[in-house]
């Protein structure tokens, strides 16, 4: 018995854990994973950077908020390998309307972003601008590059080390964990039990007390079940009636090597004081995310019309995807990629939300906070997800985001959330 159960030991979940213990500090708290070490799942698969560039406010303030978490925890001595290479969308005539939707947000909440010319991109980064006439370009449906969008407050980080922080700050707070359990069901059960045969019975008032683990043990909360499951929601939610209202959908990323031609590319010049290459996304959803400790690139691309929603219980990268969808683009936009081939690969999910927003909220006062639907930007907004599932686990309406900023619990629910639909899910 705890007074907190958190299921799952990804970024959310840890950072869940952490804000309960800091809001909360004389409860008990348990978190449970089926994996053997804590953010194993699709947290370690991420592309592990981070953007304050969205399209809609409340993911800016949500990015805003974890980012300046993240780099307090490094200025304070704690080293999460954050680099501000920025983020820069290259933008032609079919994306340029979207981008510069979040140009505008980013404005309204005070983030900086600089306008960069096709002069600097092919002086900076080498990258073909005019593409009209060739026969490739054709082929892909790719017109010419009218220029890009460097967003300042944003860049890479190693998200084991900024797991590893959130670990040891947990026990060393005195929060217990339980790695390599499977939850097989999470408990639904009387407030007060008549301990009559058959319970429960549907005109109960009923909550979710607890998970029961795949060994048949049963683990119960006093206070709060909180469901951190990212892509494994569905799995285990709607089997008692809930929702997540998110869906799991395939992501891959491949590891270049940055040799020859590439190794000019990663240190390139122009685009910000470190020298190294922006997280660069360009036209039709391919993106290149620098890894200058590792002198390599992470390349992904969003395919999201013909891309399943599926939950795959180990997802392996598939070659053909990256030499048939990525690398044909890549090439056309950086020549420098043609003919480079992955060394290293790895696939993971994304929770989708139906609006690209997380989802936070507590179905039918059941006691289980969801915490679910990061869409592809869990990292990035992982301390603000968890202060804003903490709070509602402890009774809060209000909780204070990593800045200093406040922010309603309510705008992550059902009833409270924007209208507006995020349109960068990269």
């Amino acid at each position: 018995m705890y007074d907190y159960v958190v299921v799952g030991a990804g970024i959310v979940g840890l950072a869940t854990a952490y804000h309960i213990k800091q809001m909360d500090p004389g409860s008990t708290v348990l978190v449970i994973d089926k994996e053997d070490s804590v953010g194993a799942g699709d947290t370690a698969k991420s592309a592990a950077a981070f953007r304050a560039a969205f399209t809609n406010r409340t993911n800016l303030r949500l990015a805003k908020g974890a980012i300046s978490f993240y780099l307090k925890v490094q200025s304070e001595g704690f080293n999460l390998a954050a680099l501000k290479v920025g983020y820069l969308f290259v933008v032609d005539s079919r994306t340029k309307p979207t981008i510069k939707e979040g140009v505008k947000v980013a404005a309204s909440e005070g983030v900086e972003v600089e306008e960069v010319s096709q002069d600097r991109l092919e002086k900076s980064l080498g990258m073909r601008v005019s593409l009209s006439g060739s026969e490739e370009a054709e082929m892909l449906g790719v017109s010419d590059v009218e220029g890009g969008y460097l967003f300042r407050e944003a860049g890479v980080l190693d998200v084991e080390k900024l797991v590893d922080y959130y670990y040891l700050k947990l026990k060393s707070m005195g929060v217990e964990f339980a790695l390599g359990a499977r939850v097989r069901e999470f408990v639904v059960w009387p407030r007060s039990p008549l301990g009559i045969e058959g319970e429960p019975f549907p005109w109960e008032d009923l909550r979710v007390k607890g998970v029961r683990l795949a060994d048949g043990r049963d683990v119960e909360a006093r206070k709060k079940v909180v469901s951190a499951l990212g892509a494994w929601s569905p799995g285990l939610l709607n089997p008692v009636g809930l929702d997540s209202f998110s869906r799991p959908k395939k992501r891959q990323l491949f590891v270049i090597k940055a040799e020859g031609q590439l190794g000019s590319l990663l240190r390139a010049s122009g685009l910000n004081d470190l020298g190294v290459m922006p997280f660069t996304i360009l036209p039709k959803g391919v993106y290149v995310r620098p890894n200058p400790l590792e002198n390599t690139f992470w390349v992904g691309m969003s395919d999201e019309l013909g891309r399943p929603f599926a939950l795959e219980e180990n997802p392996q990268p598939e070659e053909r995807f990256y030499t048939y969808g990525i690398l044909p683009v890549l090439g056309t936009y950086l020549p420098q990629f043609q003919l480079r081939y992955p060394g290293a690969a790895w696939a993971g999910h994304y929770d989708m939300s139906f609006d690209g927003l997380p989802i936070v909220y507590e179905p039918y006062e059941s006691d289980l906070v969801i915490a679910a639907g990061t869409s592809g930007s869990g990292v990035m907004k992982g301390d603000s997800i968890g202060r804003v599932a903490a709070a509602l686990a402890i009774g809060k309406d209000v909780v204070e985001l990593g800045n200093g900023a406040e922010f309603e619990v309510r705008q992550l629910g059902l009833e409270g959330r924007s209208v507006e639909r995020e349109l960068l899910v990269i």
